[in-house]
């Protein structure tokens, strides 16, 4: 019996001994290393990857951003000057062709795309003088009929001569009568030529007038209009494109001008150019001009709002992502610096109304 019971305590033994064994603590230092390793190059080749995805996100996302924009304002500034013209009108070249720039050299700038908001009312009666601030319209068999509502308070109205090539503008302060419409205004200036600038007396918001600096200026402005030559009236609406101090660019109308369309955010940089027919000062001007400015006939590179001279307008914008997003922690830009990513884009707009006098 004591030599059994010595026999299966040696058997015993050696099945403990072969359950527990395993790594040694030397071995599992050294796995865990290795582990270590692959585990952080892993994770690096994540971080990578991440930021780079990351940052495409916020490249496309800006360049999409920024199209869209252009493509919004294409879209209403190929309408510029629509409906300005009666029926029947022999010659467009010399109208208005609703686009003017305010052009800031330190900031950004401003566009306003104006066209008609109701069809052209002929003038009725004799000859008047906008000095007057009275004029009176109808419709005729031509026209459709204009009511009182076509000239809101507060909105802008154009006289135009049957050959559009003279006209001004002025702001409606009531409209009364059905069929034929009592028209009372804000009275232009009598030396329109010289003294009826824009916005003079609040007549004028959507700077469609100005004053010829050169004498080889063409100038539109008159204040004599007779219905007995087909002269006429014309109410209208606008879009005017600017960039808030928050820096989004914002797309303002008679319809929203309370709330207006924020169209892109993290605008950096807004400029209109025009290019013209025959230069500010009717000299050869091939590129696009970012600047008004024509007050020297030596000097002539600038446009003047002139819409004779007006060809086609290109509109620059420039982006960014949201600082601090889409980029890497270590990431700056080579323009400024910062840590966002920049684009900018460029679109050239003939719109139909500018093209007249090809």
């Amino acid at each position: 019996m004591i030599v059994n019971q010595s026999r299966c305590t040696k058997s015993s033994r050696g099945a403990t001994r072969a359950k527990y064994s395993g790594f040694t603590l030397i071995e599992l230092m050294v796995s865990m290393a290795v582990f270590l390793v692959i585990g952080g190059a892993a994770m690096s080749l994540f971080q990578s990857h991440a930021n780079l995805f990351s940052s495409q996100q916020g490249a496309v996302g800006l360049n999409m951003s920024l199209r869209n924009a252009l493509s919004q304002i294409q879209t209403d500034a190929v309408q510029a000057g629509n409906g300005f013209f009666l029926g029947g009108a022999t010659t467009l070249s010399n109208t208005p062709i609703g686009i003017t720039i305010t052009n800031n050299a330190n900031t950004f700038d401003s566009m306003t795309i104006i066209q008609a908001a109701t069809s052209a009312a002929p003038l009725s009666g004799g000859c008047i003088s906008t000095t007057s601030g009275l004029a009176t319209v109808a419709g005729n068999a031509a026209n459709p009929p204009v009511t009182a509502a076509n000239f809101q308070a507060g909105s802008e109205i154009m006289f135009m001569n049957s050959n559009g090539n003279q006209m001004t503008v002025a702001k409606v302060v009531s409209a009364t009568g059905a069929g034929t419409i009592n028209l009372q205004y804000g009275p232009t200036l009598a030396n329109p030529a010289g003294t009826n600038t824009p916005g003079v007396n609040g007549n004028d918001p959507f700077n469609l007038t100005w004053t010829a600096p050169l004498p080889s200026d063409p100038d539109q402005l008159s204040n004599q209009f007779c219905g007995a030559n087909g002269d006429y009236v014309v109410g209208l609406s606008y879009v005017t494109y600017t960039v808030n101090n928050t820096n989004q660019l914002i797309r303002t109308s008679g319809n929203n001008a309370l709330n207006p369309d924020v169209v892109a955010d993290q605008i950096i940089g807004f400029k209109v150019g025009a290019a013209t027919f025959g230069g500010g000062g009717g000299t050869s001007t091939p590129s696009y001009s970012f600047t008004a400015t024509n007050t020297t006939a030596a000097n002539p590179p600038g446009y003047n709002n002139q819409f004779t001279l007006i060809r086609s307008i290109r509109v620059s914008l420039i982006g960014r992502t949201p600082p601090g997003q889409f980029t890497g922690s270590n990431f700056r830009n080579s323009f400024d610096g910062q840590p966002y990513q920049i684009q900018a884009l460029s679109l050239v707009i003939n719109p139909r109304n500018l093209s007249m006098n090809d």
